[in-house]
């Protein structure tokens, strides 16, 4: 699980503080991308069992890993999909319903991504701890 924090001991206490890495979604990726590119590692091949905590110069690169698997994954190709995206500015993972993992994986990526930033505003860390 990810959450924003100084050091690894400091565990949020709220819930919706947390971002879960679904199990489902890792594989995915582990399966579909890190054959393709090695530009992502630091994301697909975290261990699920260790606690990292992402300095800032790695957090701006989450940002970025974040962006690139949306656009491969997520962005809509077809013209109708984009039209629809402008109804979900908020949730645009939503315009996948007829795909539940690529709306899990849409999901995850834009909370991800939204936590880096504030993490950024906060001048605090990203920390990832392990099952």
């Amino acid at each position: 699980m990810f959450g924003i924090s100084t050091s690894l001991k400091e565990v949020p206490e709220k819930e919706k503080d947390i971002l879960r890495y679904p199990s489902r979604v890792h594989i995915f990726l582990i399966q579909d991308f890190s054959s393709v590119s090695e530009c992502c590692d630091m994301l697909i091949h975290l261990d699920s069992y260790a606690d990292k905590l992402f300095l800032a110069r790695e957090v701006n690169e989450l940002i970025g890993i974040c962006e690139l698997l949306i656009q491969r994954y997520c962005t809509p190709k077809e013209a109708w999909l984009v039209n629809q995206a402008h109804y979900y500015p908020n949730e645009p993972w939503m315009i996948h319903q007829s795909n539940e993992l690529i709306m899990e994986l849409h999901q995850f990526l834009e909370l991800l991504k939204r936590m880096c930033i504030e993490s950024v505003y906060q001048n605090a860390l990203i920390c990832f701890w392990g099952d």
